[in-house]
């Protein structure tokens, strides 16, 4: 096979195809290097954060309830019951789309009930001997790690959803421990069970199922309500949540936007060998 034939044929870098070179032979286009990013709008980065935004209203939630109860500003019933109530109202809309029977749920209700019941009485003297304050910033560390961990619908090595579970759970822990009566205990557990395990399911539920505009609208129901628990029950909270509202909504979609133009993605040789235009 002649050299002049060599020139006419095209060397490819591919692996599954036959060609009439060398194994040493390498082409002009063996160091080719291309450059690529994907160009994105502000709208779509402001709708990403909603999952972010809700999952911080949940957080704050957990801290709102938990000084409504302290303070006896809410009766400890009272917020069960709308738990409840919520919680049933929630399952019976996203129950077409869980693969157990309902049998099986109902089950796991009632374990969660009595192990919660049972719970009850040694969480609320777990931590008798240790300061409010290391409580308090162990319970902060806690719900920032979960908001770091915690699965917003991307694949990352950071995202760990039983991590983001637990540290949730160990937060209302804390934050229980601090409470009167086995009741008060008990219902606050209960909103963290809700708002950590079944509120993230209905959330990828309304993203998923009824799409874009009824998330936008669980959303905003979810930032009003938030805001409304602050200013009743915890108003010295109100800055600090209309802080991480602007720099989750506006200055971290804005300043990815920016930083999107001189992100880069380049490709040559040293990567893995794909198959394309079998």
């Amino acid at each position: 096979m002649g050299p002049d034939y060599l020139m006419e044929v095209e060397w490819r870098r591919v692996l599954w195809k036959k060609q009439p070179f060398p194994d040493n032979h390498v082409g002009d286009s063996f160091l080719r290097v291309s450059k690529k990013r994907r160009e994105l709008l502000f709208s779509e980065t402001l709708y990403g954060a909603t999952a972010v935004t809700q999952e911080i209203c949940s957080c704050l939630g957990l801290v709102v309830v938990f000084f409504g109860i302290s303070e006896r500003n809410v009766n400890a019933a009272g917020v069960l019951a709308l738990t409840a109530s919520l919680g049933i109202i929630g399952y019976i809309l996203t129950r077409a789309q869980l693969a157990s029977s309902a049998k099986d749920d109902v089950k796991v209700a009632c374990f969660y009930v009595v192990l919660i019941a049972c719970a009850s009485p040694v969480v609320k003297s777990l931590t008798g001997s240790v300061a409010t304050d290391s409580i308090n910033a162990c319970t902060t560390f806690l719900l920032i790690l979960r908001l770091v961990v915690h699965d917003y619908g991307t694949t990352v090595a950071i995202v760990n959803p039983t991590v983001s579970h637990n540290v949730g759970v160990f937060a209302s822990v804390c934050l229980a421990s601090r409470l009167d009566s086995d009741l008060d205990v008990f219902t606050l557990m209960t909103v963290a069970v809700a708002l950590f395990a079944l509120f993230p399911s209905f959330r990828r539920y309304c993203r998923v199922q009824l799409g874009r505009c009824w998330d936008l609208i669980t959303t905003v129901v979810v930032v009003v309500c938030t805001t409304s628990g602050i200013l009743l029950f915890a108003p010295h909270l109100l800055l600090i949540f209309f802080l991480a509202l602007f720099l989750c909504n506006f200055f971290i979609p804005a300043l990815f936007i920016h930083l999107q133009s001189h992100k880069q993605n380049i490709y040559g040789p040293w990567d893995e060998a794909q198959i394309e235009d079998r």
